[in-house]
């Protein structure tokens, strides 16, 4: 800081007071109060860069007018230098102890003087920008920490809507039951998974697992949720009005798949998806399928004999040249069919390892040789997923059991 507003503090005024003469010649403002005066008033009306006080005889009074100052919050960071005359330098600890910033005895080197007047006011304009520093941190701290508890709030809203989403009852489903455990990485993710019926005869199941997890992705897997509603008068891409009887066709998993690579290209959203899309016939036990870039399911026969739903897809979002795989299959009264997100292979066994997918298969051989087929293999699985502290991807499991009554 350069020129400055200086406020000298004595028992009387003296035109001719070196002190005064001394600052004025090097550029700064002299302001002049007795010490008198109602002085925090006077400071505060004033805003001085710096004060000066000479200390004349009333030592006691300097000493109190020192204290006033030092104890304001609104004065105690202006620079405060005493002139010390006579005896009152031997009593500069008292001074320092009362806060002082600093002191000059006479008679005093006018160069020495003016030095320490510049030094006190560049520390006063550091510490003034410190402080609008320290106070605008302070500000943007309370806007971030709003900011924070809006965005929980957005985020928790956002998870109710997703697991709202979720199928929460699957009773209704003719010949099939189901057990299922949804649990994302954070508040929100990018897996999301439905059962329907088609029709009297015909029950849809997906499975999708969007790239990456986060809000980016759970606003992807909402909008894929409602896309893939039943609603046939609204022009759904599973199942279409016709002009004959029965007056509506169920579409392939086949070209279901191939239109929603057309509706949610990459190079629009900035992101894919894999997805298992089954049809299946609860009456009969056949099921068309296609795996679009998603983990095989696991197929466990009611004999325990275990097989993976293969066939060929890449990720719904990119154009390639090879298309995707339709297959059938042919269920057995009894069998059970495991669809997974990938987020299961990235859980913590009980060793302390990552399941991966060997593990998962030693899981389920061991599961299949104690107690199947009287219950859910993947129960265990669902338990474990629920025991960890933080999960690496979002995940899902739905297992199916068809058991023919009809």
């Amino acid at each position: 800081m350069g020129y400055g507003k200086a406020l000298i503090l004595h028992e009387e005024t003296d035109d001719h007071w070196d002190i005064k003469k001394i600052l004025r010649r090097y550029g700064h403002e002299v302001i002049e109060r007795s010490i008198a005066s109602n002085i925090i008033v006077e400071v505060l009306s004033l805003m001085p860069h710096i004060i000066i006080m000479d200390i004349q005889g009333q030592e006691g009074a300097y000493l109190e007018v020192c204290k006033l100052l030092k104890e304001d919050d609104r004065t105690s960071e202006i620079p405060l230098m005493a002139v010390l005359r006579g005896k009152a330098f031997y009593q500069k600890l008292q001074w320092i102890e009362y806060g002082i910033n600093d002191y000059i005895q006479e008679p005093f080197d006018e160069k020495e003087f003016m030095l320490k007047v510049k030094n006190n006011l560049k520390l006063s304009s550091l510490q003034q920008k410190h402080n609008k520093t320290k106070k605008a941190l302070k500000e943007s701290l309370a806007i971030i920490n709003k900011q924070k508890v809006e965005l929980e709030n957005n985020l928790t809203m956002a998870s109710k809507i997703q697991e709202a989403l979720i199928p929460k009852s699957l009773g209704n489903i003719p010949n099939c039951s189901f057990f299922w455990h949804f649990q994302p990485s954070g508040k929100v993710g990018g897996d999301t998974f439905d059962v329907f019926m088609l029709d009297e005869d015909h029950m849809g199941l997906y499975v999708i697992d969007v790239m990456g997890h986060g809000v980016a992705s759970s606003m992807l897997a909402v909008a894929l949720s409602e896309f893939l509603i039943l609603d046939v008068d609204r022009g759904s891409p599973l199942k279409k009005k016709i002009d004959r009887p029965p007056y509506y066709e169920i579409i392939s998993p086949l070209e279901v798949i191939n239109y929603l690579n057309k509706r949610f290209p990459f190079t629009k959203y900035h992101q894919y998806f894999t997805i298992f899309y089954m049809v299946l016939n609860v009456k009969t036990g056949v099921l068309k399928y296609v795996r679009a870039a998603h983990p095989s399911p696991i197929l466990v026969r009611d004999d325990g004999e275990v097989t993976e739903l293969d066939g060929y897809g890449t990720p719904v979002g990119f154009e390639f040249t090879e298309g995707y795989e339709e297959k059938t299959i042919y269920l057995e009264s009894g069998d059970h069919l495991i669809i997974y997100t990938d987020g299961l292979l990235e859980l913590k066994a009980e060793n302390g390892k990552t399941l991966e997918y060997d593990g998962l298969m030693e899981y389920l051989q061991n599961e299949i040789q104690h107690s199947y087929p009287n219950h859910y293999l993947t129960y265990n699985l669902n338990q474990l997923a629920k025991a960890q502290e933080k999960l690496k991807d979002d995940l899902s499991v739905l297992e199916m059991k068809w058991i023919k009554f009809l």
